[in-house]
């Protein structure tokens, strides 16, 4: 059995399969990210009760052991044998006071009276699942979010709990319900973003963007304190950081939650759906009306992805899916409205130059959307009304604008651009959008200097940059 606690945790990361790994999106912490989140906890003069949920190599709770009191006590929760079994070989060098659960999370009736709670728990999908906590019933929609939901609910009063979990939590409906509980039950101490998706975990193939999350069963505290683009191998205290006004880094009734504060550029500007437009996502998902998909010109022209080009939106494009659909689509519930819109592709990496990637589009007849492309319109949820071609212009220019990108990166650690971000992105009237039209026309060559000047003139600011 190896001997430190980084070679066992080392021997378990070594030990696991790729495929288990997949499989449970199970990520064993690093040495040096585990020092990282222990040192988030407040210090303490008092024997603490540690609980360490999905303990794994039980790396977090020996760490966070050897950094507390004498006489602190160690409860580690963990389904895997094996697993299990290294928790122990590693909790027992910070501790002699500890109990290893080997069963589920889910399985364990777990008391509010931990001081401390930690954990890197498995980021995988699930299906929609309710947690009763005493706020009510909570939707969870993967199993991080129900480990953070079990987590606060173990903590006792000013107990603290430190999480290395995905940043998609901040935003999206799918963690609506989250948000809502968290920010009700605890006070958000501070947040750490990683820089790298790899660095951190390099023995682990991971690909979400990381956080470290603290939050204490407390009344919410004015500030949070920020780390951005963290390293892994500096302490925490050595790296820039800010404290913000928690009022600045949430908003809409959403709760979505950010990094940093908004540009105060951004400050003069009501959300997108305040404004009088929706943003809805395309209806045609490909595999359920395969039958109607042609790549012969039929009734009424197809829109994907691959049809967006530069600002614009052409068609039809070769080297893709049938870029149209026949009769039959009458009959279903996927065709759009003659009329001008914006598309925005839902799906990108994060390495691309923009994060939304916006094109106008302008059809004469009916028209159907793959259900990758997210649309803007000026309807409602249940019904779909075309802009007014000289907003549906303007729009696409100013989401294709790097003010707009800087948000949405601050907002979302997602590649994937949802329609309920959409609709809480600031956004000029619908008179400011028709007028911004009339100075810079979207083509598939505008390019990105021209259309940050131009936007940066018509609403006179100052560069940022000068």
């Amino acid at each position: 059995m190896p001997k430190s606690i980084a070679d066992i945790r080392n021997h378990a990361a070594a030990s696991l399969s790729t495929d288990k790994q997949q499989m449970l999106e199970q990520f064993l912490t690093p040495m040096e990210v585990a020092v990282q989140a222990v040192s988030l906890f407040s210090e303490s003069t008092n024997p603490l009760n540690i609980l360490d949920l999905g303990s794994g190599s039980g790396i977090l709770s020996a760490v966070t052991a050897q950094h507390s009191p004498s006489g602190s006590t160690v409860t580690a929760i963990e389904q895997d044998k094996q697993l299990a079994d290294l928790s122990e070989a590693a909790i027992s060098q910070g501790t002699d006071k500890y109990e290893i659960i080997n069963e589920s999370v889910f399985d364990v009736s777990i008391d509010a009276r931990f001081d401390r709670v930690i954990l890197n728990p498995p980021y995988k999908k699930i299906k929609p699942t309710y947690i009763s906590t005493d706020c009510g019933q909570i939707k969870v929609t993967n199993l991080y979010a129900a480990f953070l939901v079990t987590a606060i609910e173990a903590l006792a009063p000013n107990g603290e709990c430190v999480a290395i979990i995905p940043r998609s939590w901040m935003n999206g409906l799918y963690f609506s319900d989250l948000r809502h509980f968290l920010l009700e039950k605890t006070s958000i101490d501070a947040m750490a973003v990683y820089g790298s998706r790899r660095e951190h975990f390099e023995d682990m193939g991971i690909l979400q963007e990381i956080m470290l999350l603290k939050l204490s069963r407390k009344t919410q505290r004015k500030t949070v304190t920020v780390y951005q683009d963290v390293s892994a191998g500096t302490p925490l205290i050595k790296q820039d950081h800010h404290d913000f006004p928690i009022e600045n880094l949430v908003f809409g009734k959403e709760k979505i939650v950010r990094i940093q504060q908004q540009d105060p550029r951004l400050n003069q500007f009501r959300t997108l759906s305040e404004n009088g437009l929706w943003a809805s996502t395309g209806k045609l998902v490909w595999f359920r009306n395969r039958d109607i998909i042609s790549e012969k010109t039929t009734s009424y022209p197809l829109y994907w992805a691959a049809n967006q080009k530069g600002l614009v939106t052409v068609h039809p494009v070769t080297g893709t899916r049938g870029q149209w659909v026949s009769a039959d689509a009458e009959n279903r519930p996927i065709l759009q409205p003659a009329g001008s819109f914006v598309f925005v592709n839902r799906f990108t990496s994060k390495e691309q130059h923009r994060r939304i990637h916006a094109t106008y589009l302008n059809n004469p007849g009916l028209f159907a959307a793959d259900n990758k492309l997210n649309y803007i319109h000026a309807g409602t949820p249940r019904k779909t009304v075309p802009l007014q071609d000289a907003v549906a212009r303007g729009l696409t220019v100013w989401l294709a604008t790097t003010i707009v990108d800087d948000w949405y990166r601050e907002v979302s650690g997602n590649t994937q651009v949802n329609a309920t971000d959409l609709r809480q992105l600031p956004c000029p009237s619908q008179d400011q959008l028709a007028a911004l039209a009339n100075l810079i026309n979207p083509t598939n060559e505008t390019d990105q200097k021209t259309i940050d000047e131009t936007v940066e003139r018509f609403f006179s600011w100052t560069p940022r940059n000068k």
